[in-house]
């Protein structure tokens, strides 16, 4: 793989080969990238059961511990008879997170109604849960090995490279620049999560730590400021200067320009005629 490879790409690549939802995880069990980005339609439907989304939690926590503990990639059954694989990703020696694959049945032809007594209790509909296990991806025992050794490579090669971020600091300034040159933009945390790779209490933290306010005080500091200079430097009308700065209408925009100046754009422009 060469460098310029991005995780986006490493994981939509991974999936394509192996038809299998790829994720990553942070070392608090936060997923932060995924292709495809949504859960599969049988675990989404098993997880809007209390009970069962707390199985699903508990055995991805068992797992991680497993690989955490041995360093190793580790492959192995859900409640639900699912094969799913963790392999452990680290940046200078340090673990990092996980990259994680699944869900898949195997080829026996036992597997599915396994699967279909493990859920049923977990499930208000079984004609609708027969259907959803039809959906699962079924690959033979040797496939999923051998998806296992590729994905293992995978997280060697993101190892290698250190494209994961540990450093909070770094990880902030980061962010900080990107909404700097982007602020006109609809941007979200989650949005920069994505792009950085991080979980959302990786990044508040580490830019509230860097920085003393939050992202959101931040974003929303760039877009007055800009504001204030088209007001003070045009003639643009209020209405284009708060959709130019980000802001999603200009009554919102009015509102957080009155809380930071204590008058509204129309005064502020009128004072600096």
């Amino acid at each position: 793989m060469g460098s310029d490879y991005t995780i986006e790409t490493i994981l939509k690549e991974l999936y394509k080969i192996s038809g299998l939802r790829i994720c990553i995880y942070d070392t608090d069990r936060k997923e932060i990238a995924a292709y495809p980005a949504v859960i599969s339609p049988f675990c989404s439907h098993i997880q809007q059961n209390k009970a069962g989304r707390a199985l699903c939690h508990e055995c991805d926590a068992r797992a991680f511990a497993t690989v955490k503990e041995t360093g190793e990639p580790y492959i192995y059954q859900c409640r639900f008879g699912l094969y799913e694989a963790v392999a452990p990703l680290y940046q200078f020696g340090v673990l990092t997170g996980y990259l994680m694959m699944g869900q898949t049945l195997d080829t026996l032809a036992q597997s599915r109604e396994q699967t279909l007594a493990a859920a049923k209790a977990y499930s208000g509909d079984h004609e609708q849960l027969a259907c959803l296990i039809d959906r699962i991806p079924v690959i033979s025992k040797d496939k999923i090995l051998s998806c296992l050794t590729i994905m293992n490579i995978c997280a060697a090669y993101i190892t290698l490279s250190n494209k994961l971020n540990i450093d909070g600091k770094g990880m902030a300034a980061k962010a900080r620049h990107y909404i700097a040159r982007h602020y006109e933009d609809r941007i979200t945390i989650d949005l920069l999560c994505q792009r950085f790779f991080c979980s959302k209490s990786t990044l508040t933290n580490a830019f509230k730590k860097a920085y003393g306010e939050t992202i959101n005080d931040f974003l929303t500091r760039t877009r007055l400021d800009a504001a204030g200079k088209l007001l003070d430097k045009t003639d643009v009308p209020i209405n284009a200067i708060a959709e130019q700065c980000g802001f999603s209408d200009q009554s919102y925009f009015t509102k957080v320009f009155i809380r930071k100046y204590g008058i509204t754009p129309s005064q502020y422009r009128q004072q600096n005629l």
